[in-house]
C-alpha cells in the first residue's frame, strides 16, 4: 500500500496526542492607558507649574510691576491670579474631555476584554488542622 500524503501537509501527530492548546487572544494594553493617562498629567502639570512660577518669579523680582494698577484698584497681580484660576478651570476641563476620550475608551475596551473571560473555577481554601496544646 502507498502512503498517502495528509491533506494538511503533515502527517497527523500520534494517536492520543493533543495539539497544544491555542493561544488567548491579546488582552487590550494596559501600558497604552498608563501612557496616556501619564500623558495628559504632564501636560496639565507642566501648564499649570510654568504659570504659578512665573507669577511667584514676577512677585519675587519685580514686586513694584505686580502692584501697578489696571483699572481702579484692580492691579496687575490681582489680574495674573485671576488668569492663574482660569487657567486651571480651563486646563481641568480640557482633561476631563480628553481624558474621556482617550483614556475611557481603552479602559473599557480592557473591563469588557476581561468580563467577557469565563470566571476562574473557585479555588478551595486551604483547611488547617488546628490542635490544641497539652499544658
Amino acid at each position: 500500500m502507498d502512503a498517502m500524503p495528509h491533506p494538511g501537509g503533515r502527517p497527523p501527530g500520534p494517536v492520543g496526542h493533543r495539539s497544544a492548546p491555542p493561544p488567548p487572544p491579546a488582552a487590550p494594553s494596559l501600558d497604552r492607558l498608563r501612557r496616556t493617562t501619564h500623558r495628559l498629567d504632564r501636560r496639565l502639570i507642566v501648564s499649570n507649574a510654568v504659570c504659578y512660577g512665573a507669577v511667584v518669579l514676577l512677585a519675587g523680582a519685580a514686586p513694584g510691576l505686580l502692584a501697578t494698577e489696571v483699572i481702579g484698584r484692580i492691579n496687575l497681580g490681582l489680574l495674573l491670579c485671576g488668569a492663574l484660576g482660569v487657567l486651571a478651570f480651563l486646563t481641568a476641563a480640557r482633561y476631563d474631555r480628553r481624558s474621556a476620550r482617550d483614556c475611557d475608551t481603552v479602559a473599557d475596551r480592557i473591563r469588557d476584554f476581561h468580563e467577557a473571560e469565563p470566571p476562574a473555577p473557585p479555588q478551595p481554601l486551604p483547611t488547617r488542622s488546628y490542635r490544641r496544646g497539652s499544658r
